[in-house]
């Protein structure tokens, strides 16, 4: 016996999966939301001034007084 297909549905499945790999597309070509790039951004710029906190100055450097 074979299978009876309801158009509906199987229409409904197909465009699912059609917008399901266009969001997967956008996922990766857009990124990540706006306050997730935030924390990481203060997340790095917190961990770069605590390495220059800790630095030894070098004679050769122009920066230190």
């Amino acid at each position: 016996m074979t299978n009876i297909i309801n158009f509906n549905r199987a229409g409904k499945k197909i465009a699912k999966r059609k917008q399901e790999k266009q969001a997967d597309e956008n996922r990766v070509r857009f990124g990540q939301k706006k306050p997730a790039k935030r924390l990481i951004k203060k997340e790095i710029t917190a961990l770069k001034d605590h390495l220059d906190a800790h630095k030894i100055p070098h004679k050769d450097d122009k920066d230190t007084p």
